[in-house]
């Protein structure tokens, strides 16, 4: 005899197969082909499951069998509820969007699908140990319970700082020291109120936590998707900024807000002054306070110089590199670097590296401040 389930399993199979006859008929083509496919293996899955069926007898029971009030699966206690399979359902839809979409979202899903299967065996083996529900869980604490804490600890911790650093980064510069200063006090005031409201039941924090942390990620996702605030890229000093014949617009976008004044550095060559009057002379650095009008360069190094401007106009310290004929012979133009402008009183580093003798460039190796007429310091480069 067939039992009630197969009879229904085995009437969904016919029916997909007559289905099937009937669209590859009436349809042809490539949807033809692709739709009675479909039904075919509709119909397939519907015969496996009724020959389950038909194996198993629906589960169905003797009544003359030995022990049957107490060994039947319909005599056994049922499954508690478990978050698990929706969170393996999950994992399983999030690794389809990560396969289209972002490698992140990939990767997630799959450590989602990893600790939902686990949690759920787990789960199902120590519901099975006895008949007694609380000596169950508490099998299932003494396994999980090492592992979850210190995970779920690390993975809040990482959700809380991606999502926190995904929203500033999304933001303005100007917006994100107050977005800072906001978040910081609502959590310090959270604090305070849990501190206070000694009598809060647990379920009322750990519901306001709750809130609080769905409202973090879903923020800190929606700026992920958004993508990081623009970050305009500043412009660097070249040799037309150095030389002079850069746009107006250019210099001052280098020059503006910038430092006036360098902290103590290591392994400085000379210190280059202007003075009050427009003099241009150098200290070497171990020597004394000897001024001087040519320093020596050693090749192939990398130099520091430390620049000061006790001028009234802003100034910048500029070194001339030298100008080198290509390989066809005609005459390359002059390569320069450069401070930024310093105000008066003010300092700059400039750091330098000549590979060339004095003997393959065509100008002489020096340092001018543009704007101050002959003025300039000679580079002795052997």
């Amino acid at each position: 005899m067939f039992t009630t389930g197969s009879k229904l399993f085995l009437g969904a199979t016919a029916l997909s197969t007559v289905s099937a006859i009937v669209f590859g008929a009436s349809v042809g083509g490539s949807a033809g082909m692709l739709g009675t496919i479909g039904l075919i293996s509709v119909a397939v899955v519907f015969a496996f499951i009724a020959g389950i069926n038909l194996f198993t007898r629906d589960g169905n029971v003797s009544a003359t069998e030995a022990d049957v009030e107490r060994n039947t699966a319909a005599a056994q206690a049922g499954v508690g509820r478990s978050m698990w399979p929706l969170a393996a359902a999950l994992g399983s839809a999030g690794l389809v969007v990560g396969a289209v979409s972002k490698p992140v979202v990939f990767k997630v899903s799959f450590v989602i699908l990893l600790a939902a299967a686990a949690e759920w065996m787990v789960q199902g083996f120590s519901e099975r140990v006895s008949a007694d529900p609380k000596y169950n869980e508490g099998i299932r604490k003494r396994l999980l319970h090492p592992l979850e804490f210190p995970l779920l600890a690390a993975v809040g911790a990482i959700v809380f700082i991606y999502s926190f650093s995904r929203i500033m980064l999304n933001i303005d510069k100007d917006a994100g020291r107050w977005v800072f200063m906001v978040i910081g006090a609502i959590i310090t005031a959270a604090g305070f109120i849990f501190a206070a409201k000694r009598g809060m039941g647990k379920s009322t924090a750990a519901g306001i936590i709750t809130v609080g942390a769905l409202a973090l990620v879903g923020v800190g996702i929606a700026s992920a998707v958004s993508g990081q605030h623009p970050i305009e890229e500043h412009p660097e000093i070249t040799s037309a900024v150095c030389l002079g014949t850069a746009s107006e617009a250019q210099i001052e976008e280098i020059d503006t807000k910038a430092s006036q004044s360098v902290a103590a550095k290591s392994n400085v060559l000379a210190n280059v002054h202007l003075t009050s009057d427009e003099q241009l002379y150098a200290l070497n650095t171990g020597i004394g306070y000897v001024q001087y009008h040519e320093i020596m360069v050693p090749q192939s190094n990398t130099v520091h110089v430390m620049f000061h401007n006790d001028s009234a106009e802003p100034r910048r310290l500029t070194i001339h590199l030298g100008t080198f004929k290509a390989a066809d012979g005609t005459e390359g133009s002059e390569e320069a670097d450069c401070t930024t402008a310093v105000e008066k009183g003010g300092t700059a580093f400039l750091t330098f590296k000549i590979t060339k003798s004095q003997l393959a460039s065509t100008t002489p190796y020096r340092l001018t401040v543009p704007g101050v007429e002959d003025q300039e310091i000679k580079l002795l480069v052997p």
